[in-house]
């Protein structure tokens, strides 16, 4: 059996092997604009905490400016991998194994390896219980 020459000596394979690098890229364009969309939604939350605080602390009102620039970020990234995600040529491949078991979210490791149904997927806020999980 031959090796696969996209995949490097001494990394683990994923799931699928090598993968197209565009269709790799896209995945990861996708989960940006999911953090830019969870980051905007967390903005607002604490917009409307500040507002019914009557806060007026200049410096905390300059922090939260930065979760702005936070989702602006996060945004221009996205389009940046999106881009160039279109750019790849479709003859490379490579094998996202080693990058995959990095991660240490489940479904932000199916959803980044292109998963049945997993890419563009909301990532679940409960978990499948339907329990709420507080960190504390």
């Amino acid at each position: 059996m031959a090796s696969d020459p996209s995949v490097m000596p001494g990394q683990p394979a994923a799931p699928g092997g090598a993968q197209p690098v565009a269709s790799l890229l896209a995945a990861v364009a996708v989960e940006v604009n999911d953090l830019a969309r969870l980051s905007d939604s967390l903005q607002s939350l604490i917009s409307s905490a500040l507002v019914a605080d009557c806060a007026t602390d200049i410096g905390h009102l300059r922090e939260f400016q930065a979760i702005d620039l936070l989702v602006q970020r996060l945004q221009g990234v996205a389009a940046y991998v999106e881009e160039l995600s279109r750019a790849a040529a479709a003859d490379w491949r490579l094998d996202p194994g080693s990058a995959l078991a990095r991660l240490t979210l489940a479904d932000l490791a199916r959803r980044l390896a292109g998963q049945a149904g997993a890419i563009g997927a909301e990532p679940q806020a409960l978990d499948p219980s339907g329990d709420l999980q507080l960190f504390g």
